[in-house]
């Protein structure tokens, strides 16, 4: 009929109009890309007018037309549009920027659902003084980590009475309504000022070192944690004069399971988008993350100096004091939390 061939003709145009916002969207950030605009903590400081002018683009291409064509042939009247445009005010408001909004989503019964669904454990192995800044590593990063993010961001608090904040990839903001989630449960932005901004306030940050690259090394069988290379968070503790803490989820790797590397060609895709967002594109065997029993151990606080300039020497001092706390902390516990309890030493590359 004449209706169904209209319908027909509007989602194809809906479709057109998704995937050369898709092309735009991905012009745009090449464009930014030498600024690493949605890097963490490696991105550039940007304008405001930029930042909140990417989120725009961003948000009106990937759901804009899908709400155009919803609003235009299923609904009586335009509802979606209007209120992807009222949702646009908080989704480009940039509070990941400035220290994260307040946490009052850490009790929502969708972070018990992940704590039962992992089996969630938190262990501490000393007490922490809740007047003194701390900089948490959380090890290793797996695919997506899952089970420490959301045990460290709901539960740490319950243990001391510290502010402190996860902090997280910035593409991960780019990601309508998840980014409301993790800002509701205290994840804020991970570039280098958003860093230096919490700390000066006086809250404690939590963050995974490896990052991206460390998820590229996740197998169920044994442990591998990307460290050697990773400076910029030691560098940051003595900054502030921050103390290190060591945190490793056990179990964590155990979630996913993924292919060895592929064709060339995909190769190249997948690291010219990690160049672009900051996260890698690991070929999972698995969709949905094996329940997999996670206990998170954090480990005893290294006590750093305050120095404005750090020096290179002293950055690597730090970061070895670091590997070597880590690898004792595994060790003690890994014979207890390890699912099989023979996986072989922890490697850190």
């Amino acid at each position: 009929t004449q209706s169904t061939w209209g319908l027909v003709l509007i989602m194809w145009w809906a479709f057109k109009l998704q995937a050369v916002g898709l092309v735009i969207i991905f012009v745009i950030f090449q464009l930014f890309e030498s600024r690493k605009a949605m890097r963490g903590a490696d991105r550039r400081p940007m304008s405001k007018v930029s930042e909140i002018g990417l989120r725009v683009v961003f948000l009106a291409f990937l759901l804009g037309p899908g709400c155009w064509l919803v609003d235009s042939e299923l609904l009586p009247f335009p509802m979606l549009l209007p209120l992807l445009v009222a949702y646009g005010f908080t989704y480009c408001d940039l509070s990941e920027l400035t220290g994260g909004r307040k946490p009052n989503g850490r009790e929502w019964g969708l972070w018990k659902l992940v704590h039962w669904y992992f089996s969630l454990n938190l262990v501490k192995t000393v007490d922490l003084d809740p007047s003194k800044l701390y900089v948490f590593g959380i090890h290793p990063h797996s695919i997506l980590p899952l089970g420490a993010i959301v045990c460290i961001g709901t539960k740490m608090h319950k243990l001391w009475a510290l502010d402190y904040r996860v902090i997280a990839a910035t593409f991960v903001f780019y990601v309508p309504f998840y980014r409301d989630i993790c800002l509701a449960g205290g994840i804020a932005d991970a570039s280098r000022p958003s860093a230096h901004r919490i700390l000066n306030a006086g809250k404690s940050i939590a963050l995974c070192p490896g990052g991206a690259t460390e998820a590229l090394y996740c197998d169920p069988e044994r442990d591998v944690v990307y460290l050697r290379k990773r400076r910029g968070f030691v560098k940051l503790a003595l900054e502030h004069g921050a103390a290190l803490v060591p945190v490793f989820s056990f179990n964590e790797c155990n979630t996913f399971s993924q292919f060895a590397a592929g064709h060339w060609v995909l190769d190249a895709l997948k690291s010219k988008f990690q160049r672009l967002t900051g996260l890698s594109l690991p070929l999972i065997k698995n969709i949905i993350p094996r329940a997999a029993r996670i206990t998170v151990v954090i480990g005893e606080p290294i006590a750093v100096p305050l120095i404005a300039e750090p020096t290179d020497a002293q950055i690597d001092d730090y970061l070895e004091r670091y590997i070597v706390s880590l690898e004792r902390l595994y060790n003690e516990n890994g014979p207890k939390y390890n699912e099989p309890p023979t996986k072989p030493p922890l490697t850190v590359v």
